[in-house]
């Protein structure tokens, strides 16, 4: 692994944080590139890409970054294993499971269903390759896992207080990259709004460091797990955990916090026409590839929401939040659904991984 960062931003900014908040490294600085040949195809003079899809080696996107906390915090408290929740296709806890694994920690999976496709049959199997424990969410109950003291609970999506510093020293990154020169200030940032941890982090971060770009979250899931409420509310808490260990530092003001709401589908994972044609788009014009549950939704609420808005020259940055490393490394020779617990193998009553 390459260029991994040795401190973070934020204990440059408040030297004070770095004996109160655990971090470990695990990600590098990730580059801004201009989508010269998309931002054509759309009459947009200025669209940038924050390639968060290449995070680390191991794996890209945007969890890692959150990781850098909590699983540091896991360490910290010497936990032997790891509990974390997310749907059947979870990158989430993919993320977790690998950087888990690689620090010596068993890993406990907490799965509710959802869309079935390809991807979620390819993540179950990688889950059981890489020797997590795999629950399903109507099966669990927490008082009967043994050595309760010995496992760090992580919420869905890696979203806490701690785990949203992960975004806000994301925004302080971004705020160096445009002092750098290295790209305009944007004025919207598009990103996915899921489990919020991203889209809160972000909206703390801007405001701590003097960026004025408004964050865009395009919502992914139910409206009443990802909404603009909910996004002030998150930044809130991760802020009061800053205060906590610095004092004076003046409350920002989280007024403003907006959630796209009109490219969900139809529930959590669910596959849209426009997030299809988005990531053609993205793959056609840039060769980055996106994926159906996240950021092929983002990219499409920002085609959709510069169409309505005269926006050719403001500049726009587009996240991506996605993993860009090859995962079949990772998986098992040999294993098939029949090695999951078996109220996992309904997921697999059409082989949807060699279909044409």
């Amino acid at each position: 692994m390459s260029n991994i960062r040795k401190e973070p931003l934020l204990f440059q900014e408040f030297p004070k944080l770095k004996k109160h908040i655990p971090w470990m490294p695990l990600t590098r600085v990730t580059p801004v590139q201009k989508c010269e040949k998309l931002g054509e195809m759309l009459g947009l003079n200025e669209l940038w890409v924050k390639r968060d899809d290449m995070t680390t080696d191991i794996y890209g996107g945007n969890k890692p970054r959150k990781l850098e906390f909590v699983l540091a915090e896991a360490l910290q408290q010497k936990k032997s294993k790891v509990i974390t929740y997310g749907g059947t296709g979870s990158n989430h806890c993919l993320a977790t499971l690998l950087f888990a694994k690689k620090y010596g920690l068993e890993t406990i999976l907490v799965l509710w269903d959802q869309p079935i496709t390809a991807h979620v049959q390819r993540q179950l199997l990688l889950f059981k390759s890489l020797g997590a424990q795999l629950i399903h969410l109507n099966e669990f109950d927490y008082s009967k896992l043994p050595d309760q003291d010995k496992i760090y609970n992580i919420g869905p999506g890696g979203t806490s207080p701690l785990g949203i510093l992960g975004y806000v020293e994301a925004a302080l990154e971004l705020k160096k990259q445009v002092d750098e020169g290295l790209m305009p200030e944007p004025e919207l940032i598009f990103v996915a709004a899921g489990s919020l941890g991203t889209q809160a982090g972000l909206e703390l971060g801007i405001r701590l460091c003097g960026l004025r770009s408004k964050v865009m979250g395009v919502r992914v899931t139910a409206k009443e797990f990802a909404n603009a409420d909910l996004v002030a509310t998150y930044a809130k808490e991760s802020y009061a955990l800053i205060k906590e260990h610095l004092g004076g530092v003046p409350e920002p003001d989280f007024k403003g916090v907006t959630v796209l709401d009109d490219y969900a589908g139809a529930e959590y994972g669910a596959v849209t026409q426009e997030g299809l044609a988005a990531i053609e788009l993205m793959k056609k014009y840039e060769g980055i590839q996106l994926e159906t549950t996240y950021t092929g939704k983002t990219l499409a609420g920002l085609i959709d929401y510069t169409k309505k808005h005269d926006l050719k020259d403001t500049p726009i940055l587009f996240w991506n939040t996605y993993n860009s490393v090859n995962l079949s490394k990772y998986m098992k020779r040999g294993i098939t659904y029949k090695d999951l617990p078996e109220v996992f193998h309904k997921n697999f009553e059409e082989d949807l991984l060699h279909k044409k």
